[in-house]
Parts: C-alpha cells; structure tokens; sequence
C-alpha cells in the first residue's frame, strides 16, 4: 500500500512540476519537458498523459513524431 501512496504522491508532484514550468515558460515540446533534469521520460509521459485526459493540459501534433504541450484554456 505504501508503494501506491507513494507512485501516487510523485505523480502528483510531477504534474505540479509541468504545470509550473508550462505557466512560467508557456508551451513546450515534449522532448523539451522529457530533456527536464529533475524528472525522468517516464513521470514526464504519465504526467503529460493524465493532464490531457483530465484536460489541464492539451496536446498537439506539431511534426511527425513531435507534440507541443500546453495549458488548456482554463489554466492559461
């Protein structure tokens, strides 16, 4: 149990990470979010992934194999 509390509570931290550095420098390539030196790919991509799905955050297609992350409207 302590290990989910735990996955959990460094999943939060990293979506507050993103969220702090999208509000401060605006949108961002994911290469550049994943090149973060205080997170790792991973927490960067499940990140990413449940701020889309929660709709913090949006993702677009920008060139082949390479997304822009940014703010959703309401948290501009």
């Amino acid at each position: 149990m302590n290990i989910l509390l735990n996955e959990m509570s460094e999943v939060s931290a990293s979506e507050k990470r993103l969220l702090e550095v999208l509000r401060e420098k605006g949108p961002q390539t994911l290469e550049s979010l994943c090149a973060l030196p205080d997170m790792s790919w991973s927490q960067v991509l499940l990140a990413v992934d449940h701020l889309s799905r929660s709709g913090e955050v949006a993702i677009e297609l920008i060139a082949p194999c390479e997304y822009l992350v940014s703010l959703s409207g309401g948290n501009a």
